[in-house]
């Protein structure tokens, strides 16, 4: 059992029914700020920035086109990004597009409008968004790191271009 004696009104203490444990509760938040900085209950969660780049990998969906073909509103997303001057990569099951984060959401966002633009009233994405604050690495880094661990543990690279 666990009892909250209050020795002070700046350092409660904790102990056990066995009292083999006494902490200072200040100790312990102490410990938790620590741990989870982002949690800190003084925080000014109205300032906090975007990260200042990431990759954005989606798979934009219009919804009651009656067709079952995307590909001409996925031929318009691909003219979007392309007028964005941002790196993307189109793949069988989306995109993924690199960049500032905050121009890398308004692409997504123009995406979304020239697809409504076409007469969709609904438009749905799903979407992987990664970012980095240690170093800077693009999405052909990563797949370029795993690709090397193949070759030299199996000589097998694989082709990320299908």
């Amino acid at each position: 059992m666990t009892k909250f004696i209050a020795t002070s009104s700046k350092h409660p203490t904790v102990t056990t029914s066995d009292a083999t444990t006494t902490f200072h509760a200040t100790t312990f938040f102490n410990i938790l700020q620590f741990s989870f900085p982002f949690a800190h209950p003084t925080m000014d969660y109205a300032s906090i920035e975007t990260p200042a780049a990431c990759y954005a990998d989606f798979c934009l969906i219009p919804v009651g086109t009656g067709n079952i073909s995307v590909a001409e509103e996925v031929a318009d997303v691909q003219r979007v990004l392309k007028a964005s001057g941002l790196k993307y990569t189109m793949h069988s099951a989306g995109t993924t597009v690199e960049g500032a984060w905050d121009q890398v959401m308004a692409v997504i966002g123009k995406a979304h409008t020239v697809v409504h633009r076409r007469g969709v009233f609904r438009v749905q994405s799903s979407m992987r968004v990664g970012s980095r604050t240690d170093k800077t690495q693009t999405a052909a880094d990563k797949v370029k790191r795993v690709n090397d661990i193949l070759a030299k543990n199996d000589n097998d690279v694989m082709d990320s271009k299908v």
